[in-house]
């Protein structure tokens, strides 16, 4: 079932060249490097990067067309300067007064602590992120996600303890065509509208709240077009629009549109898309974004309707699940500048009515949710210290009737009526103060204290970070105890979690490699279910020459649920591989590698049957087992084609799964437990398409 929705983005492209430009961008008063600037060329945007420890940077390209770079970071000016093959960028700090147009968005204050920060431009040239900024998350070492979807497990965390924000409000149903689990393989973010993504996979900074695993925060766009632009995908699974219109100097709109229809990938993946009878969903989103002399504005509205219908086998039951879902999503932030910081408003209201039914069950889940948060920040050169008030509301409802016995699943046994509700209401206040204790050592601490209603329990959630930067180094440390209170999504359920956590992260960037190594411990639970982690991670990213480029991680992580049984994401290696070859001529060709240990399983050692209900019960062995170890390798190929200075056309393949692997998901058993049969991952699929820019 996870299969179809990896094949449904734009397979990332690169702009390829054949010249290499270095530069360093640094702050004009002092001098210092700029870690982070945003460098990108002016005439074709997503042939950038951004800058390394020291504010120095590296860019492919063409000789033979002029061009210039734009350089980006928050609060300085941003710069338009022509390319030369080695060039100093100096930008100017820019001030809050008068009649400056500022419409940037506050960072984390705790960004300083951050893990990685993946930017538009990263998550387009990610062939594993298939154009999806959070999938673009699960390409990282830090996450172990095992079942190919978007519900991110970060260092052995559950997905239901990963913190989603959106212009720092949280989203807590982030995926499509999900599952009664909540896992789906497509997160609910259009990259169209993404500045970046900062990722903490662990110690969650206490700015955000109620997470207990890491946090996954975007931000959306913030630049102010010269004029209007278009895009179109046309591909397999997809026909998709966005429109960027300038409203006026300050101001801007963004709408965009997708139709996902399934008869022509189904048509050219018949034999590996089997499982699936159909697929449908049509979205429309608006997203208004602009400031003042003195305040910013983000508003974000978005709606999206899907059908899904798969086969759904069980033991009792062999037939069509079929699923549909309504969405929607209101965002909003707003931003002054008031005593001498900086005061922000940031709300989102969602809205989800799914209706579920198989065999003779039929159901309909409903949840609400409301999120209000008010942050003050006041930042100087040493000191920078935020505050601010949350409350997070959760409401769900569940209505129908469901089988009376997981293992009785069949139109003849037996169902139960069922109508409940659930509520989860948080309200927390935090402080967070951030101290340059030199140019080299940032220290950092949170507070985050919850006021209990009803029958919460009471806590306070606190942290303590350190980073040090020295020339090509930068390490970072972290410990906190962090708390959540929530829902499951789809099934409504009310959920708690509380984790203690321990981090080291040691990253070196020089020239033309990059690498990072962490070691990490947590102890959590969730509900009454715990669990310990102990991990490593290395990632080597080196660039061989200007058309060949290699990088490659490594992850172990030795967890155990705290009753003994098997978990999840005990794993003794994890490695992702990524080799980009660019031959010339705008071509692209990309292979990538993910290969990990089987996932621990119990099998079925017998069964009992019940007469009065005529269904078997299946008895578990005692005993674990592995099932075999899980690899894939795909391939990408993409060819860009500039037909004038406006219009630019992509067209891309892709191969999943080359080798057509057969990775064992479970095993299926039939009606009395007497013989198994394989359910597998993603095997080999075919997807192309095209994106016209204009």
């Amino acid at each position: 079932m996870r299969v179809l929705l990896i094949l449904f983005c734009v397979i990332p492209f690169l702009s390829l060249c054949q010249q290499r430009v270095t530069g360093q961008v640094v702050d004009k008063e002092t001098g210092e490097g700029l870690i982070g600037a945003h460098v990108y060329l002016l005439k074709d945007w997503r042939n950038g990067t951004i800058a390394g420890v020291d504010g120095s940077f590296s860019l492919e390209v063409d000789p033979t067309t002029p061009d210039s770079v734009i350089v980006s970071f928050v609060g300085f000016r941003e710069v338009v300067v022509g390319l030369s093959e080695s060039m100093i960028i100096e930008m100017e700090p820019q001030e809050i007064s008068g009649d400056i147009v500022v419409i940037t968005t506050q960072r984390p204050i705790a960004e300083e602590f951050k893990y990685m920060k993946i930017n538009k431009i990263d998550i387009y040239t990610n062939p594993a992120a298939k154009a999806d900024p959070i999938l673009a998350v699960n390409s990282l070492p830090a996450a172990t996600t095992t079942d190919e979807s978007a519900n991110i497990s970060l260092r052995g965390s559950s997905p239901i303890e990963t913190g989603i924000f959106l212009n720092n409000v949280p989203i807590h149903d982030a995926v499509r065509y999900s599952q009664l689990n909540g896992i789906g393989t497509f997160s609910i973010f259009n990259t169209a509208i993404i500045k970046d993504v900062v990722v903490f996979p662990g110690n969650p900074p206490l700015e955000f709240g109620n997470t207990t695993s890491g946090i996954i925060s975007l931000t959306t766009d913030d630049g102010i077009l010269d004029g209007n632009a278009n895009s179109v995908v046309v591909s397999l699974a997809s026909i998709g629009i966005t429109r960027d219109q300038k409203i006026s100097e300050n101001q801007s709109l963004k709408l965009f549109s997708n139709w996902q229809p399934s008869a022509a990938i189904k048509a050219v993946n018949e034999t590996s898309l089997e499982s699936i009878k159909s697929f449908e969903s049509g979205d429309l989103g608006l997203y208004w974004y602009g400031s003042t002399a003195n305040m910013n504005w983000k508003v974000l509205n978005y709606s999206v309707l899907e059908g899904y219908e798969f086969n759904f086998e069980h033991a009792s039951f062999n037939g069509v699940f079929d699923q549909k879902k309504k969405r929607s999503f209101l965002v909003s932030s707003l931003e002054r500048q008031v005593a001498g910081g900086t005061l922000s408003l940031n709300n989102g209201l969602s809205t989800s009515d799914g209706d579920y039914k198989y065999s003779n069950a039929k159901f309909n889940v409903v949840q609400r949710d409301f999120f209000g948060g008010l942050n003050y920040l006041k930042a100087t050169p040493k000191v920078s210290f935020k505050t601010g008030l949350s409350y997070d509301l959760r409401k769900s409802e569940v209505e129908g009737n469901f089988h009376e016995f997981p293992y009785a699943l069949g139109p003849t046994h037996p169902t139960t009526a069922l109508n409940e509700s659930a509520k989860s209401r948080t309200l927390e206040s935090f402080a967070y103060l951030k101290y340059a204790a030199s140019d080299k050592l940032t220290i950092g601490s949170g507070l985050r204290k919850n006021v209990p209603i009803g029958d919460q329990r009471n806590y306070l959630s606190r942290q303590l970070n350190f980073a040090f930067t020295s020339k090509s180094w930068l390490i970072t440390a972290g410990a906190g105890k962090y708390f959540k209170n929530g829902l499951r999504e789809n099934s409504g359920e009310v959920v708690t979690s509380k984790s203690d956590q321990y981090s080291l992260d040691v990253k070196y960037e020089k020239e033309a490699v990059q690498a990072t190594f962490s070691l990490f411990r947590k102890d959590s639970e969730v509900d009454s279910s715990g669990y310990s982690a102990n991990g490593a991670e290395l990632f080597v990213d080196y660039r061989f020459s200007p058309k060949l480029r290699i990088a490659s991680s490594f992850t172990w992580l030795d967890a155990s649920a705290n009753d003994n049984s098997s978990y999840q994401y005990d794993l003794s290696y994890f490695v992702r591989g990524n080799l980009t070859y660019s031959p010339g001529g705008l071509w692209t060709i990309e292979g990538i590698l993910v290969a990990r240990e089987g996932l621990p399983f119990s099998p079925v050692e017998g069964a009992t049957y019940h007469m009065g209900i005529d269904a078997f019960e299946p008895i578990y062995s005692e005993k674990e087992l592995r099932l075999p170890n899980y690899s894939s390798i795909g391939v990408a190929i993409s060819k860009m084609m500039p037909l004038s200075e406006k219009v630019n056309v992509i067209f891309f393949a892709s191969v999943n799964n080359i080798f057509d692997t057969k990775n064992l998901r479970e095993y299926n058993y039939n009606f009395d437990y007497s013989m198994q049969s394989e359910s597998l991952y993603s095997q080999r699929t075919s997807y192309f398409g095209a994106v016209i820019s204009f």
